[in-house]
């Protein structure tokens, strides 16, 4: 009777093992399939978009200077697209439009100001700027790193220059991009969706100051304050002691780049998401996104370059023409063109 009890448990036992090997092997072969479909859709993500990149600069092949980023962002814009709930491909279209024209078809992720050229940078014997990735399309594109595109450092201004996908610029927007990223990280989801940019603080004389376009390093001690009152923080940490580099580094498109567990993929398109949910809870462009497309170009266009009347009265830009005279019609065209052909690439 004992033999017969044991040899139950151990049959027992044995099929309990196999169950829970089957169900392992379940486990692994729903994660391969998730991470296949993942995989694919990002594929076609990467298609989509380099497809319209090539009709919006009439090249049959994408240059490494567009192609080295796009591989480096299009996992990290796949996840967004699901994350901030931009669901249908006439909100992503108009998105990335916006993403053309501010880094240059996925150009330039520092706004360029006159400076040294991207290859005296490289050229450096700092570690700052090693990215191989980055030299190739500098190898490859010698006229447009070393005069279209330049970079200009150590200058109080350039502190606060755009970066990112998106060109963010201003003390203001960085200060409330990183207060987003900081409850993001704590998960303080209501404070994430404020999309907060309105940061004032006591100055010495005790007058209240609005944070704006530039903040000084003391005025940044005395924000980091403002955070920690709310229980979050000016993260990374290191914007407090150097904000250029920091930021510089963030904006670098390469893999292993960023600032202690701020990756620079993370800044590049996060940034640029934040900043588009900023546009649609100031009533930028969500109420006619589907109706008038031609609008929605212009006023989220208003919404980065600050209100105009070339923007409020778009209808009567002709695109046809050069618009050489005026740059922020030549804008609000870049723009829609680039909405027109990845609305044809979506579908």
């Amino acid at each position: 009777m004992k033999w017969a009890k044991l040899l139950l448990i151990i049959l027992t036992l044995s099929a309990c093992q196999i169950e829970e090997a089957d169900l392992e092997d379940e486990t692994i072969e729903d994660t391969q399939e998730q991470e296949q479909d993942q995989n694919a859709d990002t594929t076609v993500l990467y298609d989509q978009i380099s497809c319209a990149l090539k009709s919006v600069y009439n090249e049959d092949h994408l240059p490494l200077k567009r192609s080295r980023t796009l591989k480096f962002i299009v996992s990290r814009l796949q996840k967004n697209f699901f994350d901030y709930d931009l669901t249908t491909t006439t909100e992503k279209s108009h998105f990335l439009a916006q993403l053309f024209h501010e880094s240059d078809g996925l150009s330039a992720t520092v706004e360029r100001i006159l400076g040294p050229s991207w290859r005296s940078l490289f050229n450096d014997s700092s570690d700052q700027w090693q990215c191989d990735a980055y030299l190739d399309a500098v190898n490859e594109d010698d006229s447009y790193f070393n005069h279209s595109y330049v970079y200009s450092k150590n200058s109080y201004r350039s502190k606060f220059r755009g970066r990112g996908l998106i060109q963010l610029t201003g003390c203001f927007n960085y200060l409330g991009y990183f207060y987003h990223s900081s409850a993001q990280d704590l998960g303080e989801s209501a404070k994430a969706s404020v999309h907060k940019t309105y940061f004032p603080y006591r100055d010495s004389e005790g007058d209240l100051i609005q944070a704006g376009m530039y903040c000084s390093d003391k005025d940044l001690q005395t924000l980091d304050g403002t955070f920690s009152d709310v229980n979050l923080e000016i993260a990374p940490y290191e914007l407090l002691d150097d904000f250029e580099n920091t930021v510089d580094e963030m904006a670098l498109p390469c893999e292993g780049r960023g600032s202690s567990n701020f990756s620079s993929k993370r800044f590049i398109v996060d940034s640029s998401f934040w900043y588009w949910k900023k546009c649609q809870t100031q009533s930028y462009f969500s109420g006619f996104v589907n109706q008038n497309s031609d609008q929605a170009v212009a006023r989220v266009t208003e919404c980065i370059h600050g209100k105009n009347s070339v923007y409020q009265n778009y209808a009567q830009i002709d695109c046809s023409a050069s618009n050489s005279d005026n740059w922020r019609k030549q804008s609000y065209c870049s723009r829609k063109k680039a909405y027109q052909a990845l609305k044809t690439c979506f579908e």
